[in-house]
């Protein structure tokens, strides 16, 4: 809202913080990774694997969704605070993992899985310090008991969490998402033996390594595993929402995951340099073009809502104390820019007509859509007045046109 204030709807200074607060994670995401591996190695590939998955084209292209990159930084923030706690045992480090949790729930709900995190690390690789992490849970479950109170959960609709075997099906689709191929869908290349085969070499190799490190009794790859469930367990219930932004912080664990893994295949010799580097090259050969269709479709969309959105108000320019009633808006259209009730930024009254309403497909997560259309009487006092307070949009072109 403040840089509303300042800029507008000037998307860059939006895109530059953005940026700059993932600039900042993805620098606590390789200081993290090279601490808990003593590798700089495997903390540079953790960064590139974060960076490259296609499912970060979402979340690095649609400012709405801001949350989700600032909330990675506080995990990776308190994670690191609390690593730095085990190895130097100065209380202030283990004090400001404590004030970066507590301020993590003005970021995002899904703060509340952050001791989950702190416990399986502290499980995995320092279990000394167990009894210290084990009070945030009291918070975390202080906050679930008064946010369900003020915000039941929904009983219908996209949002309805469902407590039954299908959060294994979620994480399922979720875990596919994360690995790549399957989103080749995006390029056109649907479902077939050979991304299937690209599928299960990725997944092969992650549960390979995972398991011959538990074998040896080194947990740390387990915590990075952990990672992953963890902060993605909240989401699993809902089975009718599944997004790709909602894999940016469960991909913290994965790419930490990969990165010790491509480190410790490089070590292994000459068939270990071979795997590492063939399982790295499918997956950035699957997620960078996939990661680039997404991001370029957002950019075309929001070109489109832009000068959708200031067409309106260039038409309108000068008659504020005009209702303004809009003629062939799309689905495409009211979901990106009418459903998100941008004109009364421009203090302006703008409503469809109600005819309209055929040509908009229903979505679930768009109920009640009644307030967006002007009723008849609104309507033959609209056009009593005059017909300059129409706008019409031609579907094909995106021009205007006075009716």
């Amino acid at each position: 809202m403040s840089f509303f204030e300042v800029f507008g709807i000037n998307a860059l200074p939006y895109r530059c913080w953005a940026f700059l607060t993932f600039a900042v994670s993805l620098v606590m995401l390789g200081s993290l990774c090279s601490k808990l591996t003593q590798s700089r190695a495997a903390g540079f590939w953790a960064m590139v694997v974060w960076t490259m998955n296609s499912a970060m084209g979402d979340v690095l292209s649609w400012t709405a969704i801001y949350y989700e990159i600032l909330c990675a930084l506080f995990f990776l923030a308190g994670l690191w605070l609390l690593v730095r706690y085990v190895e130097t045992g100065q209380l202030y480090y283990y004090l400001a993992q404590w004030a970066t949790f507590i301020v993590g729930f003005a970021v995002l709900e899904l703060n509340v899985v952050y001791p989950a995190l702190a416990a399986a690390y502290a499980l995995c690789c320092a279990r000394r310090i167990l009894p210290k992490v084990l009070p945030m849970f009291i918070l975390s479950a202080m906050y679930t008991f008064w946010h369900t109170a003020v915000a039941p959960l929904p009983t219908s609709g996209p949002y309805k969490m469902y407590w039954d075997t299908s959060v294994f099906s979620t994480l399922w689709a979720y875990w596919k998402w994360a690995l790549g191929p399957n989103r080749l869908i995006v390029l056109g290349i649907y479902p077939s033996a050979y991304r299937s085969l690209l599928t299960i070499l990725l997944m092969a190799g992650m549960i390979g390594f995972l398991t011959w490190n538990i074998r040896r009794r080194e947990w740390l790859t387990a915590f990075f595993a952990a990672w992953f469930v963890i902060v993605l367990a909240p989401l699993l219930p809902l089975r009718d929402h599944i997004g790709g932004s909602y894999l940016t912080i469960p991909l913290i664990g994965l790419a930490m995951w990969a990165g010790w893994g491509i480190v410790r295949g490089w070590r292994a010799g000459w068939p270990g340099r071979l795997a590492a580097v063939s399982l790295l090259s499918i997956y950035l050969c699957v997620s960078i073009p996939v990661a680039r269709a997404v991001a370029v479709s957002f950019y075309e969309q929001s070109q489109r809502t832009h000068a959708f959105i200031l067409g309106v108000v260039d038409h309108a320019r000068g008659q504020n104390d005009k209702l303004i009633l809009l003629k062939g808006v799309d689905t495409e259209k009211f979901v990106s820019a009418v459903n998100a009730r941008p004109f009364p930024l421009f203090r302006l009254s703008v409503y469809l007509l109600p005819e309209e309403e055929s040509n908009i497909v229903p979505d679930a997560e768009l109920k009640d859509r009644q307030p967006f259309y002007a009723d008849k009487t609104m309507t033959r006092e609209a056009l009593r007045k005059g017909p300059g307070n129409r706008f019409g949009c031609n579907r094909r072109r995106h021009t205007r046109r006075h009716l």
